[in-house]
């Protein structure tokens, strides 16, 4: 049994670098998805460098999303209900598109691998997690929901993620 982290990457190398220390432990692969475009469509450079990261370099693969989906076409005709609507929608698909190339990354695992599946900055506690005794095949796990700083918290919300 493996235990795949899976997440999408843009350039957040500071939130990066404290899940791979934090995970290290307990991961076999993780599965870095960066795409050449952002969310609203534009080309953009590739920022994942694994010279910042050698020390994870064997359980990193490293997929690149050079593609685009079809997106909602926006049209001059359009009201700004339907252009605004368009463009929420237009940066869900690209979200999702991205998100679905962790398939790439996990081409070689097995029924009975794990793959976990979230923001870079949803890191799962997994310290009393016991993989081999889990039976279900879904788990989400309680998160706290934190803004800008670990130490700025919501106390009474309870994130689900991962």
């Amino acid at each position: 049994m493996k235990i795949f982290d899976c997440f999408m990457y843009y350039n957040e190398d500071h939130i990066l670098d404290l899940r791979l220390n934090y995970l290290n432990n307990f991961i076999d692969h993780f599965v870095i998805v960066e795409s050449i475009y952002n969310h609203k469509g534009e080309k953009k450079g590739l920022n994942f460098d694994i010279k910042n990261f050698q020390k994870f370099e064997k359980k990193i693969i490293y997929i690149v999303v050079d593609k685009l989906p079809d997106t909602f076409k926006i049209n001059d005709n359009d009201n700004e209900k339907s252009k605004h609507s368009k463009y929420i929608l237009n940066g869900y698909k690209r979200d999702h598109f991205q998100r679905n190339h962790i398939l790439k990354g996990i081409e070689d695992g097995d029924q009975e691998d794990f793959v976990l599946i979230s923001d870079i900055d949803e890191i799962p506690n997994l310290e009393k997690i016991n993989f081999n005794s889990t039976k279900s095949k879904l788990i989400l796990f309680n998160q706290k929901m934190c803004y800008y700083k670990f130490n700025l918290y919501q106390k009474n919300y309870t994130w689900v993620g991962s």
